[in-house]
C-alpha cells in the first residue's frame, strides 16, 4: 500500500496490524475504543490471538474500505470533520505509527508487526472512582469482595512476547488500574530504557503516588506524554476519586510540570461534575496549561451516571455553558472536546432514570460512609425540588 492511500484512507486503523491493548482481566482488544475483544490471554496465547480470526476480519473490512463496527467510536468522532480537527484514537495512531512502518505491512490481513502496546497488566489501583468498578480498580474489588485479575502464567506469556519485540516498539501506553502500582512496569521500563530508550511513552495515571520507582523510571525517558485523569477539584475531587488526596495530586502535578514532558488531562463529564468540570478546566489553565492539554468526553457507563439523566432544564443549562465556552473561541483539543460533548448530548436518544442515580449513590454512600449530598448540595437541591 502506498503512503498516500494509507494516510488518506478513512477506514484503516494501523493497530490491527501493529498493536494491541491488554485489559486487567485478560481480554485483548485492538484498543481501548474497541467494542469487541480479540480474545482472552487466560484461554489462548497472545500470539494466537493477534493472528486470529477476529483481528483478520477487522483488517479485511478495512482493506475493503468498510468501517468495522468494532471501531465505530473513532469513526463517530471523525464524522463531519477534517482529519486534522479530530481527536480520534485512529488518527492518533495513524500519525504515530504509519510513517514509522513499512507501508507494505498493510497490504494483507495476514501481516502483523508489533509496534505498539497498551498494557494494563492488572487492576491494581489505590483509588475507587465513583464511575469505575472492580474490573479496573483493586480498591473497588476489595470493597465489593470480588476478584478480577488474569492468570499469572497468562501475563507471563504476554510479557515474554512483548519483551521479545521490545526493540521494535514505537509507541507504548501504560494504563490500568494505576500503572504506578504495577510491578510488571518496573521490569518493562528498565528493559525498554536499555533496549529502546527513544520509544514514545504515554502513561495514563491518577498521579496519586510517585514512590514505587515507576515514576522515577518514567522521568528518565525523553519522550513521555503524561495523560492525567481528573474530573474536578478539591472536596469534589476527593469524593469522586475515593481514597484520593487533592493535596497529593496537586503536589505531584507541579512536579511533572517542571519536566520537559507533554501533559494532557483526560476528563470525563457526568452528573456529579456536569458544571464543575468547566471550573476545573479554568483552574488548570490558571496553572499555565493550554487548550491542547484538555481532552474531555461524556461518561457512557455506568449509565445511571450519564449526564443525559439530568432533568431537561438542567441539561439546557449545560448546553448553554458549552456554547458560551465555544463562543470564547477555545482552540485545539479543548474546542474539539466541547463540540463532541454538545454533539453527543444533543444527538443521543436516552431514557432518563435519575432515580437510579439516586439509588446507586445512596448504596455507595452507605458502604463508604460518605455523603454525596453534602459534597454536591446544589445538585441535590435541584434534583429533589
Amino acid at each position: 500500500m502506498d503512503a498516500k492511500k494509507l494516510l488518506t484512507n478513512k477506514s484503516i486503523c494501523v493497530l490491527p496490524w501493529t498493536g494491541f491493548q491488554l485489559e486487567p482481566g485478560g481480554r485483548v482488544k485492538n484498543c481501548v475504543i474497541s467494542t469487541d475483544s480479540l480474545g482472552d490471554i487466560n484461554t489462548a496465547p497472545i500470539k494466537d490471538i493477534l493472528h486470529g480470526t477476529k483481528n483478520a476480519q477487522h483488517k479485511e473490512e478495512m482493506l475493503a474500505d468498510r468501517k468495522p463496527k468494532n471501531c465505530e467510536g473513532c469513526y463517530l468522532q471523525e464524522r463531519g470533520r477534517t482529519n486534522l480537527s479530530s481527536i480520534s484514537s485512529r488518527l492518533y495512531y495513524l500519525r504515530e505509527l504509519a510513517t514509522k512502518t513499512d507501508f507494505k505491512l498493510y497490504d494483507s490481513k495476514e501481516n502483523f508487526s508489533l509496534k505498539h502496546v497498551d498494557l494494563r497488566w492488572t487492576n491494581s489501583c489505590n483509588q475507587a472512582c465513583v464511575y469505575c468498578g472492580p474490573e479496573l480498580s483493586s480498591k473497588w474489588a476489595q470493597e465489593l469482595n470480588q476478584h478480577y485479575r488474569s492468570k499469572k502464567d497468562s501475563r507471563q506469556d504476554v510479557k515474554e512476547f512483548v519483551f521479545d519485540h521490545i526493540e521494535d516498539l514505537q509507541n507504548v501506553y501504560l494504563a490500568g488500574g494505576e500503572p504506578m502500582l504495577m510491578k510488571e512496569n518496573v521490569e518493562f521500563l528498565k528493559l525498554l530504557k536499555e533496549k529502546n530508550p527513544t520509544c514514545s511513552l504515554r502513561v495514563n495515571t491518577n498521579l496519586s503516588t510517585t514512590k514505587t520507582g515507576i515514576f522515577d523510571l518514567l522521568c528518565e525517558f525523553p519522550n513521555v506524554h503524561w495523560t492525567v485523569s481528573l474530573e474536578t477539584i478539591e472536596e469534589e475531587y476527593e469524593y469522586v476519586r475515593h481514597h484520593g488526596s487533592w493535596e497529593d495530586f496537586l503536589s505531584n502535578l507541579l512536579v511533572i510540570k517542571k519536566l520537559d514532558h507533554k501533559i494532557s488531562f483526560n476528563m470525563l463529564h457526568f452528573i456529579l461534575n456536569h458544571e464543575s468540570l468547566f471550573g476545573c478546566v479554568d483552574y488548570l489553565k490558571g496553572l499555565g496549561f493550554h487548550d491542547n492539554s484538555f481532552i474531555a468526553g461524556p461518561l457512557y457507563t455506568p449509565a445511571h451516571m450519564n449526564t443525559l439523566n439530568l432533568p431537561e432544564h438542567m441539561l439546557q443549562r449545560v448546553y448553554k455553558i458549552i456554547r458560551d465556552r465555544l463562543d470564547s473561541r477555545p482552540i485545539g483539543y479543548l474546542k474539539n472536546s466541547y463540540e463532541n460533548l454538545l454533539a453527543y448530548y444533543q444527538n443521543t436518544p436516552w431514557h432518563k432514570d435519575i432515580n437510579k442515580f439516586k439509588e446507586e449513590t445512596e448504596i455507595r454512600d452507605r458502604r463508604r460512609a460518605t455523603d454525596c449530598k453534602k459534597v454536591f448540595p446544589k445538585l441535590f437541591e435541584e434534583l429533589d425540588a
